[in-house]
Order: C-alpha cells, then sequence, then structure tokens
C-alpha cells in the first residue's frame, strides 16, 4: 500500500501543471486586460511639449516614468530610488502597485510636492477617478506650495464636480484650457471634462469653445 502511495505523487503532480499553468495565463490576460481598459495617461509623468500661455504658471516638473528605469542605478537617494519605480508603475498603468511605493518616497521626502501629486493621482485612478478625502489631501499639500500646480488644479476640479460644484470646477478647467491649451494630452484630458461640467451649468459646446481661445 505504501509503495502504490508513492508511485501515485509523481502522477498527481504532474497532473495540476496544466490547472497551474492554465490558471496563471487566465490572472495575466486578467491583469493585462485590466490595464488596457482602465489606463488613463498619468499627467505627474507627462512633459508639456509646449510653452506655457500663462506667465503666472510654472512649467510642471514631471515625476520621473518608465524612461527613466536606468537611473536607478545612480540614484544617490532613498526617495529618488522610490520615485522613480512609483513612477514607472504609474505610467504603467500599474496604479494600486503604485501606492506603496509613493507611499515610500514620501517618507523619504515629505515636502517634495510632486510626489504628492503623484500619490494622489494614483490613488484616483485606482478609484476609477473618484477623489477620495485622501487623494484630496494630497492635491492640497501641493497648492499650498505651489498654487498653480497645473495637476493638483485638475483634479480638485475633479473633486468640486463630484461634490456639486460643476461652475468653479469648469472655470479652473477652463483656466488651465487657456494655460496649455495646446499639449496634445492636456487637450484631450480637459476635453474629456470639460463638456460634462459646461452641460450642467447650461454652457454650449460653442460658448465653451469660445471661453478656452479667450486670453490664450
Amino acid at each position: 500500500m505504501r509503495e502504490a502511495l508513492i508511485d501515485q505523487k509523481p502522477r498527481s503532480r504532474g497532473s495540476l501543471k496544466p490547472y497551474i499553468a492554465s490558471s496563471t495565463a487566465g490572472i495575466a490576460v486578467g491583469i493585462a486586460a485590466a490595464i488596457w481598459w482602465m489606463h488613463l495617461s498619468p499627467l505627474t509623468t507627462h512633459h508639456v511639449t509646449v510653452p506655457l500661455n500663462s506667465a503666472a504658471t510654472r512649467l510642471p516638473v514631471p515625476l520621473e516614468g518608465m524612461s527613466d528605469l536606468p537611473k536607478l542605478m545612480a540614484a544617490e537617494n532613498a526617495s529618488q530610488r522610490w520615485a522613480i519605480v512609483g513612477g514607472a508603475l504609474l505610467q504603467a498603468g500599474l496604479t494600486r502597485l503604485s501606492i506603496p511605493v509613493l507611499e515610500r518616497a514620501i517618507e523619504s521626502d515629505p515636502n517634495n510636492s510632486v510626489l504628492h501629486v503623484a500619490f494622489g493621482e494614483a490613488l484616483t485612478l485606482t478609484d476609477g477617478g473618484l477623489i477620495s478625502d485622501r487623494a484630496k489631501a494630497e492635491f492640497e499639500f501641493a497648492l499650498r506650495t505651489d498654487p498653480n500646480d497645473l495637476v493638483a488644479r485638475f483634479y480638485m476640479g475633479h473633486w468640486l464636480l463630484q461634490n456639486g460644484k460643476p461652475k468653479p470646477a469648469l472655470v479652473k478647467w477652463v483656466g488651465l484650457m487657456r494655460t496649455v491649451g495646446n499639449d496634445p494630452t492636456w487637450y484631450d484630458r480637459l476635453w474629456t471634462v470639460m463638456p460634462i461640467a459646461a452641460q450642467e451649468v447650461g454652457v454650449s459646446q460653442l460658448a465653451l469653445q469660445a471661453l478656452c481661445v479667450a486670453g490664450m
């Protein structure tokens, strides 16, 4: 009997291999599908490609992304290393994985407003666009440091809209469009959200376009 049981073990292990392989493949496909359908280009890793139209707004310094991964070997401090990895994960669409990494970066460099904005954006993208109290606190921290932080202003517009304040949200987004209207990434993101607020306020599409062009 004992010999029979011993002989059965290799066959049992071998029979599990197809199931393990199929399960692993299924998980991988599921993760890839989630990234494909839910990924939005993060603004904190984006390099603005045009001169800003507003002299009062500084060109934003982007968080390190995928292209900065080779810098890991030469990173001088812990916060820089965590920021590079967190930014790469965020840019790859792995927002949930980027959250604890960005938290570590903030622990090492608590006054870095770019890290706070990236952390808030990671929380927001993970929550499907919902601005939680935790994410809002990160954006507010950045705005206390730099009231003209473009990314923080963009997401605070989302918070205003989500909390029944479409008019100030629209004002905030129109101001951003006047500042970075020729940048493709910002243009696409703003024209995804502005019409929603405009419709709630009763502003037509033509009027919204005229508001965005004015002052540019």
